[in-house]
């Protein structure tokens, strides 16, 4: 695909990505997202996956998953409105689905997160002192839940592959300007983004942001995005009052190091970044 019809492809799909995100619930209908591309039905599809490198179920699952495991951590809901609402009229085809995301059945998801005292939580994360290369992002903004970013990668990186700025080893960044627990969800400050060459051309697109160099405590995360408020917690409560350091006048950050796309959910890894003076 010629990289100016893969750009204007990234274009069309720009209001179907917003559609999908604002409707996780709602069946997808080829015929109401062909027309929001402005593309036939019957090439949709595959103009789709090129883009994105994935189907629009698959991305669809996802969102439906990440929304799965807040709910079933956080609210009452039952099984069977959990399941319904991401898409599943069969328990036990959404407990196969989920335990293929996060590793085990939404049963015991749901009773490990909900004890107070989890035995198989670590009381630690590995952590290190290191100096952060300056880095550049092609990014997108984001105002509210920092848990409802995710679409938001997703078309960041549609857009940068169609303006030739993702490679193989590009990985994703997402910076978070407020501290959720102080700041009303409807106020978060939040950008998603890829790293890219300092001297890249970005387009009107997307919106360049500077990471500068400087020392960071860098937290290595192993898990579910949905479930980074516990090494957070432990970074501010338990580790940097007993480091000796002091947060820099920079927001936390965050490095993606694999494709939520192809790899499971407990086994995403995540450099959670504080800079430090």
């Amino acid at each position: 695909m010629k990289p100016e019809t893969r750009l204007r492809y990234a274009q069309r799909m720009e209001p179907v990505l917003r559609w999908l995100a604002s409707h996780p619930e709602s069946p997808p209908d080829l015929y109401h997202l062909a027309e929001l591309a402005c593309l036939s039905p019957y090439h949709f599809h595959r103009v789709y996956r090129a883009l994105l490198g994935e189907t629009v179920n698959g991305t669809v699952q996802r969102i439906r998953m990440h929304r799965a495991a807040i709910a079933l951590a956080d609210s009452e809901d039952s099984m069977r409105v959990v399941a319904s609402r991401a898409g599943y009229a069969s328990d036990a085809a959404f407990n196969r689905a989920f335990g293929a995301f996060f590793g085990m059945p939404p049963g015991r998801y749901r009773d490990t997160r909900s004890d107070p005292i989890d035995p198989q939580e670590p009381n630690m994360y590995p952590i290190s002192v290191e100096s952060f290369p300056a880095t550049t992002l092609a990014a997108l903004r984001h105002s509210g839940d920092y848990q409802a970013i995710g679409p938001v990668f997703v078309r960041v990186f549609m857009l940068a592959a169609a303006h030739g700025l993702a490679r193989p080893d590009t990985t994703g960044f997402g910076v978070y300007f407020d501290d959720p627990e102080q700041v009303p969800t409807e106020q978060l400050r939040s950008l998603a983004g890829v790293s890219v060459a300092s001297d890249a051309d970005i387009g009107g697109d997307l919106e360049r942001f500077e990471i500068p160099a400087g020392r960071c405590a860098v937290l290595t995360y192993t898990g579910p995005y949905n479930e980074m408020s516990k090494p957070y917690q432990w970074l501010f409560s338990e580790w940097l009052p007993n480091s000796g350091l002091e947060p820099a006048n920079f927001p936390m950050f965050e490095q993606y190091l694999n494709d939520p796309r192809s790899t499971p959910a407990a086994q995403l890894q995540t450099k959670i970044c504080l800079p430090v003076k």
